[in-house]
């Protein structure tokens, strides 16, 4: 576990940690993905509640390639920080091509949560260059991404794209 405390002047201090995901923490997390808001931002369309339980303890608790973190705001679990390998979309020159994504609660954007978050799971999980896929609407995701040294690769890897508004982002050696 990593504790920060971050201030921003004139504003209360703010604890954030971040904690393995449990199967305990899967009912908020199906909350936050089910936030239509959050949803269209993001472009990215929430599960039904059988098939969310299903990819997080299949695809990411039970894969010993993801890892999966809780971010927690003091006492109160306000969203998550995921890395996996993806190979349906490696590369050759990226064989075991590295991802990262996160989901916060809308209650808890642009207070620079998710943006700390990151950098902690960065710096405590990720050894290596990491991608990330984003909308390029999504502001929010965009500026945690440029905050945390991810910079667009999308036209060096135009394959990658599948859609016309999403961008690949890259952190580490090129």
């Amino acid at each position: 576990m990593i504790l920060v405390t971050q201030h921003r002047k004139g504003e209360p201090e703010m604890n954030i940690s971040l904690h393995p995901i449990t199967e305990a923490d899967l009912d908020i997390l199906f909350e936050f993905e089910n936030d239509p808001i959050a949803n269209k931002m993001a472009d990215f369309p929430a599960r039904k509640r059988k098939a969310f339980n299903q990819h997080w303890q299949q695809k990411v608790l039970a894969n010993e390639k993801a890892t999966a973190q809780g971010i927690w705001l003091d006492d109160v679990l306000v969203g998550n920080v995921v890395s996996w390998i993806n190979t349906d979309s490696a590369i050759k020159s990226d064989p075991q091509m590295r991802l990262v994504g996160f989901w916060i609660g809308r209650e808890y954007w642009g207070q620079g949560i998710a943006t700390k978050a990151v950098e902690m799971f960065l710096k405590q999980f990720i050894s290596s260059p990491v991608f990330a896929y984003i909308d390029k609407q999504n502001q929010g995701s965009l500026a945690v991404a440029y905050s945390n040294g991810f910079f667009d690769v999308t036209a060096q890897y135009p394959q990658l794209i599948n859609k016309d508004n999403l961008r690949l982002f890259r952190r580490g050696n090129v």
